[in-house]
C-alpha cells in the first residue's frame, strides 16, 4: 500500500503562491506565511506572488506518467502567473489530460485562444459573487466570460460562493445556486465544521478506497504536499525537481501518512476533513448488507448506483444504498423520487454545474 507510484491518477499544480483574489473559503495567509518560511523568502504580498517559472514547470512535467492527468488549481487561481495559458498547452501538447479550475482573473484573451485548442477533461469556473466573497472585478470577469461562452470550449462548468449578478445569468443562461463552504480541516473560521474521525479512515478523493489515490499538490518550487487541504505544507513528500514521481509515494513521509490514516487515533490533518470515510463505520454499515438482503450489484443497487454517478459524479455510499434500497424495494420511494432528492441536497447544490447554452 506504501510504495505505489503509477496508481495515483491525478495530481494539482500550483502556478503560484500569493493569490490577490483572496476567496473567502481559501486560507491564503497559511500558504503565503508557510511557504515563505519554509524557503526562508520574505514576507509574500497580494499583488506579488511567487511565480512557478516555465523552465521549472518543465522540468517536473517530463517526470509525471502521461496516465497522471493534470489539475491547473492547486492554492492559488493559475492565471495569476502569467505564463500559465503556454503551461497548458505544453500539458496538452504532451499528451496529458488536463482540467482546470479558474476564477478567470488574470486570464486574457490570448489565454483563452490558447484554451480552444486544447483538449479539457473539466473546465470550472468560479464566478464572481454580489456578496464579494472573492475579490474579482465583475467587468472584466464577465468579458473573458463572455469570450469562454462564445468559444468552442467543452466541458465547462460553473460554481459560486454567493448569489450572482443578473448579467452573469444571462451570459451562462441560468442561475446558480451557493456551493456549500467548509472549513478546509480546519484552516479556516468560515464554512462548515467537520467533526474529528477517530479510528482508521479512507480518503474518498480516491477511487481505490485504499488512500493510494490521494491527488498531491505541486507547489512552485516543486515541494509536492499531501493534497489540497494541506495549505499549512505539513506533509512535504518530496521536490519534483530533485527526486522522481515514483519517490513521492515511496517516500518516509508517504509511509507515515498511510500509517497514520490506518492508526486507530494518530493525529493527522485527514482527520478533521469532511472527506474522511471512517473504515469501521463504512464495514458495519456494508455488513447490513447481508442482514437487509441488500445486494449492490442487482437491478436496484445498479440503478442507485447510475443515479448517484450521474448527478453526483461519485459512487453511491453504503448509508445511501441501505435508505434508498429499502424505500424503493418496498415501494415507498420511485428512482424519481430519488433523484428529487438528491437534486435538493447541499452535495448536489455543491457540485459545478455544466452551461446549457449551446
Amino acid at each position: 500500500m506504501d510504495t505505489l507510484s503509477y496508481e495515483h491518477k491525478s495530481v494539482d499544480l500550483t502556478t503560484n503562491i500569493g493569490c490577490r483574489v483572496q476567496c473567502k473559503f481559501c486560507p491564503q495567509d497559511d500558504s503565503m506565511s508557510n511557504y515563505a518560511m519554509k524557503n526562508e523568502l520574505e514576507q509574500i504580498k497580494f499583488g506579488n506572488p511567487v511565480l512557478m517559472s516555465y523552465t521549472t514547470f518543465v522540468k517536473i512535467i517530463k517526470k509525471i506518467p502521461k496516465n497522471v492527468f493534470i489539475r491547473f488549481s492547486g492554492f492559488s487561481e493559475p492565471f495569476l502567473n502569467p505564463e500559465c495559458g503556454k503551461m497548458m498547452k505544453y500539458v496538452s501538447d504532451n499528451g496529458y489530460q488536463l482540467e482546470l479550475f479558474s476564477t478567470l482573473v488574470g486570464m486574457t484573451s490570448a489565454d483563452v485562444d490558447i484554451l480552444k485548442k486544447i483538449n479539457l477533461k473539466k473546465f470550472v469556473i468560479h464566478l464572481a459573487d454580489n456578496e464579494k466573497y472573492a475579490k474579482i472585478a465583475l467587468t472584466q470577469h464577465n468579458e473573458i466570460l463572455k469570450k469562454i461562452i462564445s468559444s468552442s470550449i467543452e466541458n465547462v462548468f460553473f460554481m459560486t460562493m454567493g448569489t450572482i449578478s443578473d448579467e452573469t445569468k444571462n451570459i451562462i443562461g441560468f442561475d446558480l445556486k451557493p456551493s456549500v463552504m467548509v472549513d478546509w480541516a480546519g484552516h479556516m473560521e468560515f464554512g462548515e465544521k467537520t467533526e474529528r474521525i477517530s479510528g482508521p479512515i479512507l480518503c474518498s478523493m480516491n477511487p481505490s478506497r485504499k488512500n493510494e489515490d490521494i491527488p498531491p499538490v505541486i507547489l512552485p518550487n516543486g515541494d509536492t504536499v499531501l493534497c489540497c487541504k494541506d495549505w499549512s505544507m505539513e506533509y512535504t513528500l518530496g521536490n519534483l525537481t530533485t527526486c522522481s514521481y515514483e519517490d513521492l509515494f515511496q517516500s518516509k513521509m508517504y509511509k507515515d501518512i498511510v500509517r497514520k490514516m490506518s492508526s486507530e487515533n494518530e493525529d493527522i490533518l485527514c482527520r478533521n476533513c469532511e472527506l474522511a470515510v471512517s473504515v469501521h463505520k463504512q464495514s458495519q454499515l456494508e455488513k447490513q448488507y447481508t442482514e437487509l438482503k441488500i445486494d449492490p450489484n442487482d437491478e436496484i443497487g445498479v440503478k442507485l448506483d447510475k443515479i448517484y454517478q450521474q448527478y453526483l459524479h461519485r459512487t453511491i455510499d453504503p448509508e445511501g444504498l441501505i435508505f434508498f434500497y429499502n424505500q424503493i424495494r418496498n415501494a415507498q420511494m420511485g428512482y424519481s423520487d430519488v433523484e428529487k432528492q438528491i437534486l435538493e441536497s447541499p452535495e448536489y447544490v455543491s457540485i459545478p454545474k455544466k452551461s446549457i447554452i449551446t
